[in-house]
């Protein structure tokens, strides 16, 4: 069983994991058992595998924070650690300060070396309330200052001041006096703060440094009597005002009286710390002290088997593995087990035999190979015309007429099988017989003659095997034709041997099937005429008879006529006509006349009795197709919008006679 506890004691926090109950505290895991094949061609395999992780439930790592309860602590290191974090605080110093006084104590952390099972010693810092120093080397104050804060250290080795690896110093004492602060100097730092009063030109304690104190104010600066020293804050004694003690730390601050603060207290860590860090005037109140731990990997070997990587022999090989940890150990097991799937080769070497009927057979044992075993096993069967099995070749064997397919078999030690056949083809000495029909000609693969008779053909062979085979040829020849047709069409024809339209003359050949099955050419002679056009124009007076197809037109336009050309296909003739109307001339009117009538776009009304007067312009129908006004002697009216035909021109004065216009 295994669990997390958290202790609470005085002046400890613990935070351990995996604390053994009654388990095993070395624990290691190992693979899965695993089935591989022979690598290709090979009667072994090449494996990797992961190696086995092994923890420490016994030690799985921690931590354990330390605060001040003025006594020496001890914590002793577990199995199988060897480096612990430490993160240190020292004290703040004493202050009575009705304000915010910033005399904080110093922070270290490192990393450092220890043993497993040997004890370590904590000494962590007090700030004071009053007039006596901090535990743990502050100084104290007099009459109405503060004492200076208590610095935090770890001993190895000892309990001696020498014995101390790592050092957290503390802040010096401060205060208030006569409206104006005191301040302590900073805790901390390779040389930690000064004291002073208000500001630095009115200074305290000297800081404490890697060699020394420093010097304090006792009715005089630079005064020696108020120095600290290896490991304690300095002390005013009978200085006058109030006196502030000096902050405990390697070496410890000044203190100093005339109502000035006490110097801070400095920081230290032993050569073989690393990963150092000092920050200085960080912690407020008493100092406190936290060891970090990793967890112990545990030292892992392998007892049996083989080496990830290595060849692994077919069969299964047992893996054994043991975890150790402070003297315990927990052991683990998987089996990797190689099987031999790949199947022998079988080569039958050829291509099948053909032999004449009554032919003993002997045919050599196929070539085998195998990736384990020297010399598969090799059996036999057949399929087909002849039905036999045996191990090894076959020999001696008289097989019967048709095709015999020979199977040969290999097995390997493990079970895997590979095959392979050869045909044996037996030939009786046929007579044989075809019968053919073609067209014109027969060429006989038999003897490679060619015929144009029908009739009955022998011929003697010999085959692949050298056996006679005597074969007739039944021969009917059919024969071709051809034919040819004229045709000679307008624009194109469509043939409707092959449904093809042609719009060229020319010649053209279609080849079908006779009744007989044979080829019939048939030949199209073919003449392509084509269609024509013209157009005439012409005029006449009131009518006009055109002599391409005799009919009369009584009005201008255009017309058409579609009669046979030269070649006989069709000529389309179009006949553009113009009209003149007797009776119409250019003077319709005795006041006005009219002109050019007819017309194709516009005319002109001239007139010298008529200006100012509206006329209109009717269709045959009498419907109003355009108005106008004379507005002068010579009126042009565009008519070129209106469609052709006869129109009427009637005037505002109905007197006028209306005027007859024609437009083309």
């Amino acid at each position: 069983m295994k669990s997390n506890l958290i202790n609470i004691l005085a002046g400890v926090t613990l935070l351990t994991f995996g604390q053994n109950a009654n388990s095993q505290c070395p624990s290691i895991n190992c693979s899965n058992n695993t089935v591989v094949s022979t690598d290709p061609s090979m009667c072994d395999a090449i494996v990797t595998f992961a190696a086995p992780t092994a923890i420490d439930i016994c030690n799985l790592g921690g931590s354990q924070t330390f605060n001040f309860t003025g006594a020496q602590q001890t914590w002793v290191v577990p199995n199988g650690v060897t480096s612990i974090n430490v993160d240190a605080y020292g004290a703040q110093g004493g202050s009575n300060s009705p304000q915010t006084n910033v005399n904080y104590g110093g922070r270290v952390q490192a990393d450092i070396p220890v043993t497993p099972g040997s004890t370590i010693f904590i000494y962590v810092g007090e700030q004071p309330n009053g007039l006596t120093g901090g535990w743990n080397g502050g100084g104290n104050g007099e009459t109405g200052g503060q004492g200076g804060g208590g610095s935090t250290d770890i001993r190895i080795g000892g309990t001696t001041l020498n014995d101390r690896v790592i050092v957290a110093g503390g802040a010096g004492g401060g205060g208030f006096w006569s409206g104006l602060e005191v301040h302590g100097g900073l805790g901390g730092g390779l040389t930690a703060g000064p004291g002073y009063r208000t500001d630095i030109s009115t200074p305290g304690g000297d800081p404490g440094s890697q060699t020394s104190s420093g010097l304090g104010t006792c009715s005089s600066l630079n005064n020696p009597v108020v120095a600290g020293g290896f490991g304690f804050g300095g002390a005013p004694q009978s200085c006058g005002c109030e006196g502030y003690g000096g902050g405990g730390g390697w070496w410890g601050g000044a203190g100093s009286g005339n109502c000035r603060g006490g110097g801070g207290g400095s920081s230290y860590t032993a050569p073989s710390a690393t990963n150092v860090i000092h920050t200085q005037g960080v912690k407020v109140g008493h100092g406190s002290l936290t060891i970090s731990w990793d967890s112990e990997t545990p030292n892992i070997t392998q007892i049996a088997g083989l080496a990830s990587g290595a060849a692994f022999p077919i069969g299964a090989t047992t893996q054994t593995f043991i975890a150790e940890s402070g003297g315990a150990v927990d052991t683990c097991s998987f089996v990797i087990t190689v099987v031999d799937n790949e199947a022998p080769s079988i080569s039958c070497g050829g291509n099948a035999i053909e032999i004449c009927a009554g032919t003993l057979v002997s045919i050599p044992a196929p070539a085998t190979a195998d990736n384990c075993t020297s010399a598969p096993t090799v059996t036999y069967f057949t399929t087909g015309a002849t039905s036999v099995s045996g191990n090894d070749s076959i020999s001696g064997v008289l097989f019967n007429p048709g095709t015999t397919t020979v199977w040969y078999m290999a097995t390997d030690s493990s079970g895997n099988v590979d095959s392979c056949s050869i045909n044996i083809l037996v030939n009786p000495a046929p007579i044989g017989s075809e019968t053919v029909t073609e067209c014109d000609s027969y060429t006989w693969s038999s003897n490679g003659q060619t015929y144009t008779q029908s009739g009955q053909y022998t011929e003697v062979l010999t085959n692949q095997s050298g056996c006679d085979s005597t074969v007739t040829l039944n021969l009917t020849i059919t024969n071709s034709n051809a034919g040819s047709e004229t045709v000679t069409e307008c624009n194109s024809y469509t043939w409707n041997t092959n449904g093809q339209t042609y719009t060229q003359s020319g010649q053209y050949t279609e080849v079908l099937t006779n009744q007989v099955g044979c080829d019939s050419t048939v030949t199209l002679n073919l003449t392509i005429n084509s269609s024509s056009s013209s157009t005439q124009t012409d005029s006449g007076v009131d009518s006009y008879t055109w002599s391409v197809n005799n009919q009369t037109y009584t009005q201008s336009g255009t017309y058409t006529a579609v009669v046979p050309n030269a070649s006989g296909c069709d000529s389309t003739i179009t006949l553009d006509l113009t009209l003149q109307f007797t009776g119409l001339d250019e003077n319709e009117s005795s006041y006005v006349a009219v002109y050019p009538n007819p017309t194709y776009s516009s005319f002109t009304l001239s007139t010298k009795d008529m200006i100012h007067m509206n006329y209109t312009l009717l269709d045959i129908q009498g419907k109003v197709v355009l108005t106008g006004k004379i507005e002068s002697t010579e009126e042009t009216v565009d008519i070129s919008k209106l469609y052709k035909g006869q129109y009427n021109l009637v005037f505002e004065d109905e007197s006028i006679s209306p005027i007859s216009i024609i437009k083309n």
